[in-house]
């Protein structure tokens, strides 16, 4: 029994030093917008609201919203070197043949700005807009 009650004290001391928590109650999810809108036809935009999970990618909280939502689909490709990349919207994909592509932007304060990651990197901030946006190269 003392050597089990020393090793719960050394865990404990463990715990503490490297800052480790213990968490007893699951992650809170932080709510993010996403428009969808594209600058190739005259569809008007499309507003969804989802959530993602403290330091969760734009992946996860996309696939939380398909879950959720009858309305939203999307579709990735991996490419081994570079991670995931949007491949399709709501049923319309980016065209080579078309120059076209979904780009990823972020609207923090106001000023759409491309986002540096890709969708499986990218972490989303509690109530960030988040606009997946048809466009040409």
């Amino acid at each position: 029994m003392a050597l089990r009650l020393d090793s719960a004290l050394c865990w404990a001391v463990l715990v503490q030093l490297l800052g480790l928590q213990i968490l007893a109650e699951p992650l809170k999810e932080a709510p993010i917008r996403l428009s969808v809108v594209s600058d190739v036809s005259n569809e008007a935009p499309q507003l969804y609201h989802t959530s993602a999970l403290p330091r969760g990618s734009l992946l996860g909280a996309l696939r939380r919203l398909q879950d959720a939502s009858s309305d939203f689909k999307f579709t990735v490709t991996e490419d081994p070197d570079y991670g995931f990349y949007l491949e399709s919207v709501n049923g319309v994909a980016g065209s080579e043949s078309d120059h076209t592509f979904w780009q990823i932007l972020t609207d923090v304060h106001g000023s759409p700005t491309p986002i540096d990651v890709g969708v499986g990197c990218y972490t989303p901030k509690p109530y960030e807009h988040i606009i997946l946006k048809l466009t040409t190269w």
